[in-house]
């Protein structure tokens, strides 16, 4: 972590809103990424992130290490997302026809691209809390081993053991031998492998 990120959190400790408020325009989508592979969902993982931003404010003051804020927060963010996902498995799952469609020249085109979204969220659900975080890490936020490991708590080969391993199991989730390619514009998520 750099001097300016640990200096933010120093300030953001003694009440200091902006400084806080800098240090979520830095980490907010690494929150949202980490909470979206844990909800696979973009509207849960923004209500999860909201949350985890909140904890952290009021808890801000009980961190001993500000050099450890990255790694703390996501570990709240993680936390906040696993319960809100807990909650939602509770509850019966939305069915295919009545989420909203991508909106594409082509209809039959939109109704694939959902499929593929289904399909690769399932294929990410089934993979362990940290390889999910990473590879949300990776191909969704474009993170390097390095700063991907210093939010999730983990040495850069670790990660890139990980990643090699997620990879494999998605490719056998997916039953491909390449996992689909995609984006995750307008709702609709997939998953960019190398």
């Amino acid at each position: 972590m750099d001097e300016a990120v640990e200096q933010l959190v120093k300030a953001a400790q003694r009440g200091d809103a902006r400084a806080f408020s800098a240090l979520i325009a830095r980490y907010e989508r690494s929150v949202l990424a980490v909470a979206y592979a844990a909800t696979g969902d973009s509207d849960r993982a923004a209500d999860a992130a909201q949350e985890a931003f909140l904890r952290a404010w009021r808890k801000l003051e009980m961190l001993q290490e500000p050099k450890c804020f990255g790694n703390w927060l996501l570990g709240i963010a993680r936390n906040v997302a696993l319960d809100a996902g807990r909650k939602l498995r509770r509850q019966p799952a939305e069915p295919l026809a009545d989420q909203p469609v991508p909106v594409d020249a082509d209809p039959l085109t939109g109704m694939q691209q959902l499929e593929q979204s289904d399909r690769i969220a399932a294929a990410l659900a089934q993979l362990d809390d940290l390889s999910r975080s990473a590879v949300v890490l990776r191909y969704y936020e474009n993170l390097i081993s390095r700063e991907i490991g210093q939010l999730i708590g983990l040495s850069p080969a670790a990660v890139d053991m990980r990643l090699m391993r997620a990879r494999q199991q998605l490719k056998e989730l997916l039953g491909e031998d390449e996992p689909p390619q995609g984006s995750s514009s307008q709702g609709s998520v997939g998953v960019r492998m190398l």
